[in-house]
């Protein structure tokens, strides 16, 4: 028998413009993504998460939105998906900056984005074994595609000749993963390395790659 649960309180979106789903089964998504979080998919009860959605724990009302748990789970990672996706779409808009203003916007809004998703990478990270065709999706349509992308954008700074010939695809890796480990500790380990805040570590990064390339 599902055991209660205190509703979550923390806010939380997966707003996509082009993915469109009631109020209530909005809810229902929101709720489900922070428990799957916090508690891990497996651990997580249908009720526990109508009660979280402001539902009557044993109503059964997920089901007029989603026809099981794990639908949910698919489109929290199809709205994990999309919104690196969207967040691509700027590359294409920044060359009316210098490399190192444009830069400084790639990483200010990847660590926006890290915090926007953090549900959603714990659990990428931790849950999604049991899920392979979920998994690969991550790995490739968000994860793989994020570093084609950076590095092809990369490459034609180089080609315009804004910064020097390089391997954008291992400059693309060593910068990403960077920006992402830095996140992943902090959500991790409620810490940063070294202890520095974040406005520190976007500034280091853009002035050691901008410096590395010109």
């Amino acid at each position: 028998m599902e055991s209660e649960h205190s509703p979550v309180e923390r806010e939380y979106s997966l707003s996509i413009p082009d993915r469109q789903l009631s109020d209530a089964a909005e809810r229902v998504l929101g709720a489900a993504m922070r428990l799957f979080a916090e508690k891990g998919y497996q651990r997580t009860t249908v009720g526990e998460i109508q009660e979280a959605a402001g539902l009557t724990f044993g109503s059964g009302a997920l089901y007029k939105h989603f026809p099981s748990k794990q639908a949910v789970l698919a489109e929290g990672v199809e709205r994990f998906v999309e919104s690196a996706r969207a967040e691509r779409g700027m590359l294409g808009a920044l060359d009316q900056k210098s490399f190192a203003e444009a830069l400084t916007s790639i990483a200010e809004a990847a660590m926006l984005g890290f915090e926007r998703d953090r549900d959603a990478l714990c659990i990428a990270w931790r849950d999604l074994e049991s899920f392979p065709d979920l998994q690969e999706k991550v790995r490739t349509e968000r994860i793989r595609a994020t570093f084609d992308d950076f590095s092809e954008w990369l490459q034609g700074q180089a080609d315009s000749e804004r910064v020097l010939p390089h391997d954008s695809q291992a400059v693309a890796a060593v910068a990403l993963s960077s920006l992402a480990f830095f996140q992943i500790l902090k959500f991790l380990m409620h810490d940063t390395p070294a202890g520095i805040d974040e406005d520190r570590f976007v500034c280091a990064w853009t002035q050691t790659i901008a410096a590395a390339l010109s």
